[in-house]
């Protein structure tokens, strides 16, 4: 019911004027007496009327309130129905500037993973990556079958399970290539509309080049610190090594003119502690740099490096080799024996084990290698979630990475294992030198 200001007006002063009326009608026959001045007389004409004049009053104010009110609510409601259609077209118009921004790619697909829309404001990039425009394309015809299949597993945990996966995958045209890092997001159901997942591609071309800039740098100063480990212990062995070995045969030509007695004695603590001298430098030699390492192979070196650990620790280190290749060319035995010597090192101080067994293998597609000990395995959570504390360790994975390889962990009750897995294609020398430059000679 609609009500006028005017007309409401109207109808209580015609209320109020008919009450005022028939109250004083009904007075002035009350005071003059008059025959029909009875009372049901005088309630018929005035009271009555006064009354209903009344309630007809108190109704219609009763109503205007309410109209009033519910004039009002419609009033604050439509108020708020536009605040809130002026913040969605903000959010609108900044979620298309935070596009426009971006360097990503949107694709919105539908649960039969057919695009419905295509957001981006790279339009070189969509380009480069797609022939015509996606929208009302399937998915197997947008991206290349060997990494589709990964695409729509990452849609359908999204849509499922609400899990996000990073996958990495590259795109060539006219022989220039580009890496893309997509993401799955699946968007709210609305209503009963079909749900919409998101997939959003990133351009990691950059990136990539910096972090494999990042890998061969990390390779190359591995390189250089391993190339002056070996030029020290060259100069130990051909400098000191020989002074003191020198020395100890002029020792033994003047012991031949000594008698029985206290020279005799002095003699034989010199050449003790001068055996121990040249032991010492013998042991640095091999700490610094293992001749075995470049003389016989990175799998004899790890061989002659269990063989001190288990003198000295009491742990017994075997090693199996199962290689069907060659790679003792190139720089990456340097590398593999800096990470096999940290693994091995980690189970002497922290897996309490009393045997630890190192197996090298290879296949069609590169190298493997994994170190298994019966020890006391690795914390909570390392399998699932990767190391995340312990810089040994954390050096190790971050070192295997740069190298373009591969770490994975397994822990159970009877120890823990580390295997490491390399392509062939990482496996080519990245130094502009070669270790072995260093001149020297060792005869053990």
């Amino acid at each position: 019911m609609r009500f006028n200001a005017k007309d409401s007006v109207v109808i209580e002063n015609i209320c109020i004027a008919g009450a005022l009326f028939c109250l004083v009608l009904g007075g002035t026959l009350y005071l003059l007496d008059a025959v029909v001045a009875s009372g049901w007389a005088l309630a018929m004409l005035c009271v009555f009327p006064a009354g209903l004049l009344g309630v007809v009053f108190a109704l219609h104010r009763k109503l205007r309130s309410d109209a009033l009110e519910q004039c009002n609510r419609v009033l604050c409601e439509l108020a708020e129905t536009k605040l809130t259609v002026h913040t969605l077209r903000r959010n609108k118009a900044l979620m298309q500037s935070v596009f426009n921004a971006s360097n990503n790619i949107y694709y919105v697909f539908d649960t039969l993973f057919v695009c419905q829309n295509v957001i981006t404001s790279r339009e070189d990039l969509l380009e480069f990556c797609h022939a015509t425009d996606p929208s009302g394309q399937r998915l197997e015809e947008l991206f290349a079958k060997n990494f589709s299949g990964r695409i729509r597993g990452a849609l359908l945990d999204s849509l499922e399970r609400n899990r996000q996966q990073s996958i990495e995958y590259s795109i060539e045209n006219n022989g220039k290539e580009r890496w893309l890092e997509g993401r799955a997001l699946a968007l709210p159901q609305s209503g009963c509309g079909a749900r919409l997942v998101v997939w959003i591609a990133r351009d990691i071309t950059e990136e990539k080049c910096n972090r494999e800039a990042v890998r061969v740098l990390s390779t190359r100063l591995a390189l250089s610190e391993e190339q002056q480990r070996r030029r020290i212990a060259v100069e130990l062995h051909d400098s000191l090594g020989q002074i003191l070995a020198i020395v100890k045969m002029r020792l033994n030509l003047l012991g031949r003119y000594l008698k029985d007695g206290d020279e005799r004695k002095l003699h034989d603590a010199v050449m003790e502690q001068l055996g121990s001298g040249i032991e010492l430098t013998r042991t640095l030699v091999w700490e610094l740099s293992p001749p075995t390492l470049y003389a016989l192979g990175l799998v004899s070196a790890v061989e002659w490096l269990g063989e001190k650990y288990a003198k000295e620790h009491d742990i017994a280190f075997s090693v199996e080799d199962k290689m069907q290749c060659c790679i003792w060319g190139s720089d990456f035995k340097i590398m593999m024996f800096r990470i096999v010597r940290e693994l091995m090192a980690n189970v002497v101080k922290h897996a309490n084990a009393t045997s630890c067994v190192i197996t090298f293998t290879s296949d069609s597609e590169g190298v493997s290698i994994t170190v298994n000990d019966n020890g006391k395995g690795f914390p909570e959570g390392t399998v699932q979630k990767g190391l995340q504390k312990g810089f040994g360790l954390l050096t190790i994975q971050e070192s295997v990475y740069h190298l373009g390889g591969d770490v994975q962990y397994t822990s159970n009750g009877v120890g823990g294992s580390v295997r490491i897995d390399f392509p062939f294609k990482q496996i080519a020398p990245v130094s502009e030198f070669q270790t072995g430059a260093a001149t020297g000679t060792y005869d053990g």
